[in-house]
């Protein structure tokens, strides 16, 4: 078992949602989220504190970190699949070396046939295909667009922990020298643990008058760890011949959310002769750091198949074309498409911008106005409605499956969920966007991520259910949105069913979603306590609140330090006072609804 694993295993033992679990460490729900996953580790306090809240016996984190450096890869590891025998190791390594320069050389190669498709693997892209009209056939002014745009793909099994060689330390002078090392140093940056990631250039040490340097990668375990001492170690040599003089040193900056990790981009110049320009820098389970990909020049992160996690985006200027590199759950590796800028088949006036502000690829008109926008499906670039959201403004309901029913006489507006809303101008969003914006509401306020659920939309708002037919009886949530998210002017309310109070059909459990140690135990804590996690809903700092008896069940108000109300109703539980209803803000705090 993994130390993620463990967590996981605990908490759900204990009843925690992440985000309780996560408040109670003072650390966000994404960090919980990535424990539990082994894509990053917890420091030595968290853990302490993780034994404490989830009772796990502090010697258990020495008994996983022992079995967890046993089943590592040594550091020249290149396959995760490589049998322990030398002979094979040796085999392994000859077909690393050979697929890296394979790979150098000749990126635009594609398989000799396609992939099996499989529900782990995406399908072969499409070819181009012909464009039809979008609108009628007697508006032959409105510009026609491909449905899809041409791609083709490649596999990256070195995805997650690219091959990096050996090295002799003495490539490096100064490596035992940490003062020297950070007099040396372009630039250096932490991971949350205190391992240490630093640049530096250092003439080859067979030639230390020549005017050429080598760009180095280094890297050293938290100093706790080390003796107090800066222990550095070679991890890349990431430039060769580098003239940092001519063309700029190399620029260093964090991310996160990309591809499933955080970590660090390692940016070379363009005038530099390496071939390749970013390297994401990521931490094995172990701690150690290593390269989970490299991608081309103006390399960039955007979310281009709006599954909430940012994938990196490149431009190959000898294709030329962009490569987008992505990765499917369980499949190996990553898988590296190509979109064929040559073979792109727009109208005129027109072209294809990648723009992570405005979704990802979008086509563009002469005044750099985007009309239409491009996504990554199944493998294939397809056109999508041009809207104002993605997947980054609801990950934790991203994936949940929404069955819309769209012929209930006043609930449902009859439109499509994937067509943008004609309510207002001002806003491009449909009715699936807005579904996932409530169902992320729901999961600031409840920690519950529905898997699946019906739901049907108006002009107001939209409504949840566990059955087709139960929206008038048996409705669990409702949100109605105000002008922001393309409706109409109305002041926005949301409803919450809870299991315990009025229905046996709700998925919202009060024993999971209201814990008494979160020192809920007043009306006014409580309601405070959702407002803040209401994101759709929260417009300002509160100043007071007023009404709802401790003792008892009623309405509330939060009242905002600009003057804003919201009327809340609360009920008592055994578990303390529970929000099921919320109306704000009005301005001013007139009820004028």
């Amino acid at each position: 078992m993994t130390c993620g694993k463990r967590i996981r295993q605990a908490r759900e033992e204990q009843r925690f949602t992440q985000e309780q679990l996560a408040e109670r460490l003072d650390v966000s729900r994404q960090a919980v989220s990535k424990w539990e996953a082994d894509l990053s580790r917890p420091t030595r306090e968290k853990l302490d504190r993780l034994s404490e809240i989830l009772n796990i016996p502090p010697e258990e984190w020495t008994r996983l970190n022992a079995e967890a450096a046993a089943a590592a890869r040594p550091t020249d590891a290149a396959r995760p699949w490589k049998i322990a025998t030398a002979v094979l190791a040796a085999v392994c390594a000859v077909l690393a070396a050979a697929l890296a320069v394979s790979l150098r050389s000749a990126p635009e190669e594609e398989p000799d046939g396609p992939p099996p498709v499989s529900q782990d693997f995406p399908a072969e892209p499409a070819g181009p295909v012909e464009p039809g009209p979008d609108g009628a056939p007697d508006a032959p002014a409105d510009p026609v667009f491909p449905d899809t745009l041409p791609v083709t793909f490649r596999r990256d099994f070195d995805f997650g922990d690219w091959p990096l060689g050996e090295y002799d330390p003495a490539e490096v002078p100064f490596l035992e020298d940490g003062e020297k090392v950070m007099e040396n140093e372009l630039w250096c940056g932490w991971f949350p643990d205190g391992t240490r990631l630093s640049l530096v250039k250092a003439r080859a040490a067979w030639d230390q008058t020549a005017a050429r340097f080598h760009i180095y990668l280094l890297w050293a375990p938290p100093v706790e760890t080390a003796g107090g001492e800066m222990d550095c170690r070679i991890l890349y040599r990431i430039g060769e011949d580098y003239a940092g003089d001519d063309c700029g040193d190399p620029e260093a900056a964090a991310f996160t959310n990309v591809l499933g990790h955080d970590g660090f981009r390692i940016t070379l110049s363009h005038a530099d002769s390496f071939y390749r320009d970013s390297a994401y820098i990521i931490q094995r389970p172990d701690g150690t750091p290593a390269i989970m990909t490299m991608s081309g020049e103006t390399g960039r992160e955007a979310d281009v198949d709006d599954d909430g996690v940012l994938e990196i985006v490149s431009f190959n200027r000898y294709l030329p074309g962009w490569e987008i590199i992505d990765t499917a759950g369980g499949a190996e590796g990553s898988f590296v498409y190509t979109l064929d800028y040559a073979g792109l088949n727009l109208p005129g006036g027109v072209s294809l911008d990648f723009d992570p502000e405005r979704g990802g690829f979008v086509v563009v008109d002469g005044d750099n106005a985007a009309v239409c926008r491009y996504a990554l499906q199944d493998g294939r670039i397809v056109r999508l409605p041009l809207t104002d959201f993605s997947a980054l403004d609801y990950p934790d309901a991203a994936a949940t499956k929404i069955t819309f029913i769209t012929d209930l006489e006043t609930l449902s507006d009859g439109l499509d969920p994937d067509e943008i809303l004609p309510y207002t101008a001002s806003v491009r969003i449909t009715h699936r966007q807005q579904a996932c914006l409530a169902l992320q509401e729901l999961y600031n306020i409840t920690g519950l991520k529905v898997e699946a659920c019906y739901c049907t939309a108006n002009e107001y708002g939209v409504l949840f259910s566990l059955l087709p037919d139960g929206f008038n009886q048996r409705s669990f949530f409702s949100l109605d949105f105000n002008a922001r998210y393309g409706n109409m002017d109305n002041i926005p309310s949301l409803h919450i069913v809870w299991q315990e109070l009025d229905s046996d059909w709700s998925p919202l459990s009060l024993a999971d979603a209201v814990r008494p140690d979160h020192g809920v135990t007043e009306a006014g804590a409580a309601m405070l306590w959702y407002y803040d996690r209401m994101k759709i809903f929260n417009a300002g700092a509160a100043s007071r609140v007023s009404g709802g008896d401790p003792s008892c069940a009623g309405q509330g108000e939060i009242w905002l330090e600009n003057g804003d109300l919201y009327n809340c109703f609360l009920e008592e539980t055994e578990y303390g006072p529970v929000l099921t209803a919320v109306t704000g803000p009005y301005p001013d705090g007139v009820l004028n609804h």
